[in-house]
């Protein structure tokens, strides 16, 4: 339970730490990502160990659609680089392209 505990809160602060630090849309989707997956983690953790057995399948197809959902930002992110060759958000122009 101690492994957990620490795995749980190494994630979830790096997590915090990639949100607060950077404007790079990788950088906060896969730290929104691993915040998602921390509290699962910890979630089915304290699930498994008062015997709550039953709902660890759902955690299980919880990270399934994040990491789904993971290949979905992946693929917005590689169209949008095509699109207008910018990665950070601050530099993101919505109005129309220059071709």
């Amino acid at each position: 339970m101690m492994f957990d505990l620490l795995t749980v809160a190494a994630l979830f602060s790096i997590g915090l730490y990639g949100i607060t630090s950077k404007s790079d849309f990788l950088r906060i989707f896969f730290s929104l990502e691993m915040l998602l997956n921390a509290v699962i983690l910890m979630l089915s953790s304290s699930a498994y160990h008062l015997g709550l057995v039953q709902n660890i399948p759902l955690a299980y197809m919880i990270i399934v659609i994040a990491t789904l959902e993971a290949a979905a930002g992946i693929l917005i992110f590689f169209i949008s680089n095509k699109i207008t060759n910018e990665v950070i958000l601050d530099n993101f122009n919505t109005g129309e392209l220059d071709e």
